[in-house]
């Protein structure tokens, strides 16, 4: 019986550049709660990037956020769970991804991780020049790994598409910590390197709120788009991605009409069919 759904937010549910989820999809997520079924969203965002496209209103429970740093209650926006890098693990990682001479940034502690310092070379990728003037007062530059005084949420550095090889050596060099990697939202192309404490990912935060709820992962329908994804995916009982999700996914998991044709509202009304 299906007991919960877990679903990405962009690219998924909300089609990127899209500041709405449309009326479909948020019918289809009413139409699931009267059917008891627990709606789960699993996203990159923070709290604060949430609040600028979603509702208070939106028909879901909970959120799974910052890649699985965070979990929280959507309806009194009460914080479950956080778990963020130390000092010490910061300035690990700094130094090593200082080493590539490479754009990063280190966000704040929860909830404010939309604050973040950030080391900026020559020529940074679109993609990061777009990120720091989204957040015009959130940011401050650093130009010594000294300026780094604290711990926090998570690290991102957005790398080329031709640097895969380079997200695969970032990746086998900070094997201690959680390297997820996600694809680019605006250009559909760069690399977006996420560094987090050990064992933050959507499915381990996933599987904390499920044990909590009394749920068990084969009782879930899971809905992503991205690698990121994957954690919560490989657990579901029922996994799918959107028909425009990359390629090595849809392969991998069964799929369902795009963000832009509504696919979460077509995957609810077949789950809504089984349970009656």
């Amino acid at each position: 019986m299906i007991e919960a759904i877990i679903m990405d937010l962009d690219g998924t549910i909300l089609p990127n550049r899209h500041r709405a989820i449309s009326l479909e999809n948020d019918a289809a997520l009413r139409e699931a709660g009267k059917k008891g079924i627990v709606r789960i969203l699993a996203t990159g965002r923070s709290p604060y990037s949430l609040y600028r496209v979603l509702p208070d209103g939106l028909p879901i429970d909970y959120m799974v956020f910052s890649s699985g740093a965070g979990i929280m209650r959507w309806a009194d926006k009460e914080i479950l769970f956080k778990q963020e890098l130390s000092h010490a693990e910061t300035l690990d990682i700094a130094r090593l991804l200082w080493e590539y001479d490479i754009n990063f940034t280190i966000q704040g502690h929860i909830p404010d991780n939309h604050y973040f310092i950030y080391r900026q070379v020559n020529h940074p990728h679109e993609d990061f020049r777009r990120r720091v003037e989204d957040y015009p007062g959130f940011s401050t530059p650093i130009t010594s790994i000294k300026e780094i005084r604290e711990g926090g949420t998570q690290f991102l550095a957005i790398l080329d598409a031709r640097q895969l090889p380079l997200y695969q050596e970032i990746n086998r060099r900070l094997s201690a910590f959680s390297v997820i990697r996600a694809t680019s939202p605006i250009d559909k192309q760069a690399i977006w390197t996420e560094v987090f404490a050990p064992g933050v990912n959507k499915g381990t935060s996933c599987q904390l709120l499920l044990d909590r709820l009394g749920i068990s992962f084969q009782d879930c329908v899971g809905l992503g788009n991205d690698y990121n994804d994957i954690d919560f995916l490989s657990r579901c009982g029922h996994p799918h991605v959107v028909a425009n999700a990359p390629e090595e996914l849809r392969q991998r998991f069964p799929n369902v009409k795009s963000d832009k044709d509504n696919g979460l509202a077509h995957l609810i009304h077949t789950i809504v069919q089984q349970k009656r």
